[in-house]
């Protein structure tokens, strides 16, 4: 054998070792990694619901991405206020209304993970400061209306959830905002808070 072949073979032999615990670092760095992923999604699965949400009632998903058209008779939702199914092609800036808007506009807002506040026209005027002074301090993904003929005299809603509370509930409210804003099937759709009704 001779000396610049048993040099080569050296060579060749601490290459393998280089190589063979790179593949093994890397093979740990991707163990670790599917661990946290599945972690993180087991969490997202399981994780208990704030007591503030106990009531929230969700109903069987009536789909995304239907669009009206001009003259197609209104849908029979699910719900009332309606949380899914087909709707307007446009969507209601967000912000705060004082006069009532139809479901099948607000699915669609829905439909971009905007929480809808539905609120009864008579209800106080302390409640009803309290809930506008809550979406004013949201950038986005929020929007309030009244709404005739609600069971309660307010109703949270998101993408095929309601959650009905008897006054301006804040820490309801802000526990419902923080668990569903930007939920829903048409995620990463802006909605700014672009209009205030209640102002001038």
């Amino acid at each position: 054998m001779t000396t610049g072949g048993k040099k080569a073979r050296e060579r060749a032999a601490r290459k393998a070792a280089i190589e063979a615990k790179k593949r093994k670092r890397r093979n740990l760095i991707i163990g670790a990694l599917a661990v946290v992923v599945i972690g993180v999604v087991a969490f997202a699965v399981t994780r208990p619901e704030a007591a503030e949400l106990a009531a929230t009632e969700t109903f069987p998903d009536l789909g995304a991405g239907d669009h009206l058209q001009p003259g197609d008779p209104v849908p029979v939702y699910n719900s009332s206020p309606a949380t899914s199914g087909p709707h307007n092609p446009s969507a209601a800036a967000c912000g705060i209304y004082t006069e009532e808007l139809p479901d099948v506009t607000l699915v669609h807002n829905l439909e971009h993970g905007t929480v809808v506040v539905h609120y009864q026209p008579d209800l106080p005027a302390d409640e009803l400061a309290t809930i506008e002074e809550f979406a004013r301090s949201k950038p986005s993904h929020i929007l309030v209306a009244p709404r005739a003929g609600l069971s309660d005299p307010v109703v949270l809603a998101s993408w095929t959830r309601l959650l009905p509370i008897s006054n301006g509930d804040l820490a309801t409210l802000e526990v419902f905002y923080d668990r569903w804003a930007r939920i829903g099937p048409e995620v990463g759709v802006q909605c700014p808070f672009a209009i205030d009704q209640s102002v001038g």
